[in-house]
């Protein structure tokens, strides 16, 4: 027997033919994928639909203090499948333990605290065409530049059907779309051995507006430009501007894991009511924000997604939870059970991974700092990063470094001439009284923006460490 497409939710279809003995989870997706390559102005590649159906299943199993898990996914919707991935989940039970005596599992998923618009109806009812004309304004603007191209980029858009279902009776799912967008900006010609610049592109979005697809062009092609004349920053102990497009490399992913029933498990979680940031800083997690690629009507172990404050005021106020975290600790799950934060990708066969506990989308609060020309002057000397390569943030030590693709200096208050190359680094959140990123913000814009899993404006942290070429 193969499930039907037309017959209701995939993970109700696989519990109606599951034979395990509960407790039991069913994660399952149904998948369209279109997309978009182009090389310079000239598109190369157009595919789609891509199609992909499967599911994972998870058991849970009590053997003394502790309780075994196993897991298996497939995209065979065959019984003989099914009956392969519940004997090999069985089987992997019986060896990986938790320290948990047992999990309590949904039954249902609400109360849902809001109804967030995560669909672009116009993707959903035609996507191969939104693609295409999002692909086509976006390379308008590209047209008579002197000396600038986008080098080579695409357009990735998933149309998804999410469903769980598990042993307590759930049965939910929800549909999605979301978008990734790559481009290559690359400045050339002019002055004689002048190398050429590029600008890197990576963006993570729930709809494609092909009104808006152009406008940030301009700022691409100066960012390129500049890097072909930007030299090494200064090395020292600087105050320092980092956008939220920088910050989404660093906080969601040491916060996700600092500030989480894996890190109290380990013993390295803020406690609440010590103070690990500024007064100035807040920081919350929201699985309801509007348009943000993470926001779901439920997390992806059922529970009904919601907003928490993690610090505030620069105070420890809460811990995420998933499931088994939570029953280990003795705390309900937060809504905070997401898959995808590892080889499996977060938008592509998320079905294929276990889930882990982390943000959904780390918010930073708006403070009083203005605009990025208004932090420079506050600064008065110092670097404003642009974009950091790779910022490569470590979970458990919080330590963070990347090398600088393009930035500026700020000289007496003023962002001037443009840096490139050099790393700036730090740790991201320490022990109250240590130093940390956190702890050394000075001061905070005024304008948020969404910058794939993290929201929030720039911030002038006053110093971190600068390392010239």
């Amino acid at each position: 027997m193969t499930p039907d497409a037309s017959s209701g939710p995939l993970a109700a279809q696989v519990a109606e033919r599951l034979r395990a003995d509960a407790p039991w989870e069913v994660f399952a997706e149904r998948l369209r994928r279109y997309e978009v390559h182009f090389n310079g102005p000239v598109v190369e590649v157009v595919r789609g639909p891509l199609l992909v159906e499967g599911f994972g299943i998870r058991l849970f199993r009590p053997h003394g203090e502790q309780i075994g898990t196993g897991f298996r996914a497939t995209t065979d919707l065959g019984d003989a499948a099914l009956a392969r991935a519940i004997a090999s989940a069985e089987s992997i039970a019986t060896r990986s333990f938790f320290p948990a005596k047992s999990i309590a599992l949904p039954a249902t998923a609400g109360p849902i605290s809001s109804d967030p618009p995560i669909v672009d109806a116009a993707l959903w009812a035609n996507p191969m065409r939104r693609v295409e004309e999002y692909v086509a304004a976006l390379l308008d603007p590209f047209e008579g530049l002197p000396n600038v191209v986008p080098s080579f980029g695409s357009v990735r858009a998933t149309l998804a059907e999410t469903s769980i279902a598990n042993s307590a009776g759930l049965r939910a799912h929800y549909r999605h779309t979301t978008a990734d967008l790559e481009v290559a900006v690359k400045a050339f010609g002019g002055p004689e051995g002048a190398p050429p610049g590029e600008y890197w592109v990576n963006d993570r979005v729930r709809r494609l507006d092909p009104a808006a697809a152009g406008r940030p062009v301009a700022d691409w092609t100066r960012w390129a430009q500049d890097a072909r004349r930007a030299h090494p920053p200064t090395t020292g102990e600087l105050p320092v501007i980092l956008p939220a497009g920088v910050l989404a490399g660093i906080l969601p992913t040491v916060i996700g894991f600092r500030c989480s029933g894996q890190a109290r498990l380990r013993g390295i979680a803020p406690e609440p009511g010590t103070s690990v940031a500024a007064p100035t800083v807040t920081l919350w997690d929201d699985a309801t924000l509007p348009w943000a690629p993470n926001t779901a009507p439920f997390d992806d172990e059922g529970t009904a997604s919601g907003r928490r404050a993690l610090i505030e005021g620069g105070v420890a106020r809460s811990l995420l939870y998933d499931l088994l975290h939570g029953s280990a600790l003795g705390s309900a799950s937060t809504g905070n059970g997401l898959r995808g934060r590892g080889f499996t990708g977060r938008d592509w066969m998320r079905f294929t991974g276990e889930p882990t506990v982390g943000t959904s989308t780390l918010v930073l609060s708006p403070g009083a700092g203005g605009t990025d020309a208004e932090l420079a002057e506050a600064a008065g000397e110092g670097i404003l990063v642009r974009q950091l390569g790779w910022a490569s943030p470590d979970p458990m030590s919080g330590a963070f470094g990347g090398e600088i693709r393009i930035g500026y200096k700020i000289q007496h208050g003023t962002i001037g001439e443009p840096i490139r190359g050099g790393t700036v680094g730090g740790v991201a959140i320490s022990a109250p009284g240590a130093p940390s990123l956190l702890a050394r913000v000075a001061a905070i814009g005024s304008t948020s923006e969404l910058a794939d899993d993290f929201y929030g404006p720039s911030m002038l942290v006053r110093p971190l460490s600068v390392a010239g070429a």
